[in-house]
This record gives C-alpha cells, structure tokens and sequence, in this order.
C-alpha cells in the first residue's frame, strides 16, 4: 500500500498538500499532509475508508493500491504467512480464482507414459483440491448478477483459455520450452472446448432447423409436404370456384 501510493502519486503529479486537499474535495475523507507521508513511510496503518477515498481521487480500483504494480511470477505477500505470484494475486482480486498458484488442468499435463505415477496421483488429488476451492470461491467472491455469468461453462472456459494465452505472451525467462509446449497443449484443449460450448450456446439461443446437405430449408420442407401428400390433401379442402 505505501509504495502504490506514493507510486501513483508521483504519476498524478500530485504533492502531499494538493492530494491531502483532493481527499477533502472530492472524496469527503480528512487525511493532513503529514498523514500521507506517514503512510507512504509505512508508519501509519491505512483503514477502508483510506483506500476507498485514496482509490477515488486517483481514478483506479482500490486493488490498484493493494496489489503488486506487477502481473507475473514474481512473488507477492498476501499476508505473514501466505504468498503467491503477483499474477495470482491479481487473479484473485478481481473475481477469476482463489488464491492459489495452481494451475487448472495442469494434472492432465503430469499423465501418460514415462510419468510417475505418484506425481500423476499428487496432481489429480491437487486439481480435485483446486476444483473444490474454485467453487467455494466463486459460491461467495461475487454478487448473484455477476455470479450467473460466471457460473456458465463457456465463460469458464474463455476465461481458462485468455489466463493461458496471457501467460504465454508474457512468459517467464526462466521457464523451459517443455513448460512453454505444455501450456500450448492447455490452450490448444480450451480453444477446442470453447467452440463446443459456443455450439451449444447457439443451439440454445437460436436453434437451427435440421435440413439435409445442401438442401435449402424452403426446398426440403416443399419435398415434405409432397413425398407426405400434405400438398394435396391441402388442395382437397379448398374451396372450388363450380
């Protein structure tokens, strides 16, 4: 928090003065000069109200200002005894997934030949562990409206397939190539599940009528009507002109 602040406060160009005056403006929130400075020292504790009120006068979410500066593998403390990248982190605090560095689907990855399979075990009990905390998570991080949305298995899986392609445009120098190839292999499964859902999604939304190959619908249902006889059991029942 004391570094995000003193962070964007340099980019706004602010001094301690204008933004202590800020506060009082635009947020209704009395924070003296000296109280900025004693935060950006880490020697005063910042309360919700703090951040509410710093995070509106800056113009950015309030995670902007608890959160790391950075969205990689770096690490990030949440608290004394907890970390995790600074890309979980992240992650977590705008809804996506707890706060955990395990990757969904990465056991599918630790199966096959040439395995050992106590490691495959250890990585399908850790993904059944993920799927367990996913759920709770997203059971309570979100408002119902939000929850619905997220609750769909296609946004589920966009949302799988976009972490993956982020983390491969931003990969870490220190990752190899068959950890770069694995996460390929992840994204390349997402993009093939995404266009089934997004079938589905469609059959569900506007169902298409069933028609033969290359017979138009209009074409099929005339073929219908006549192979049936509907045709002339139609001309039977109007009414003649003698």
């Amino acid at each position: 928090m004391a570094v995000n602040l003193k962070r964007l406060r340099t980019a706004r160009g602010m001094s301690t003065t204008r933004l202590s005056k800020a506060l009082k403006d635009d947020a209704g929130h009395a924070i003296p000069a000296t109280g900025i400075t004693r935060i950006e020292k880490g020697q005063r504790r910042v309360d919700s109200d703090d951040l509410v009120a710093f995070a509106l006068v800056f113009n950015v979410s309030p995670l902007t200002l608890l959160l790391p500066s950075t969205a990689n593998d770096a690490a990030a403390a949440l608290t004394d005894k907890r970390e995790v990248t600074s890309r979980t982190a992240w992650y977590w605090g705008v809804g996506r997934r707890p706060a955990t560095d395990w990757e969904p689907g990465a056991a599918a990855n630790l199966a096959g030949p040439g395995v050992d399979p106590a490691i495959a075990s250890d990585a399908y009990e850790r993904e059944q562990e993920y799927a367990r905390q996913q759920a709770e998570y997203t059971a309570l991080a979100l408002p119902p409206e939000l929850r619905r949305i997220t609750d769909n298995q296609a946004v589920r899986t966009a949302r799988q397939l976009l972490e993956l392609v982020e983390d491969l445009t931003t990969p870490d120098p220190e990752s190899d190539h068959t950890h770069q190839a694995a996460m390929i292999r992840m994204a390349r499964r997402r993009y093939e599940s995404l266009g089934i859902e997004l079938e589905e999604l469609q059959e569900h939304l506007a169902p298409r009528p069933i028609v033969h190959p290359g017979v138009e619908f209009d074409q099929l249902r005339e073929r219908l009507a006549t192979e049936s006889g509907i045709g002339d059991e139609v001309n039977k029942d109007e009414p003649r002109g003698d």
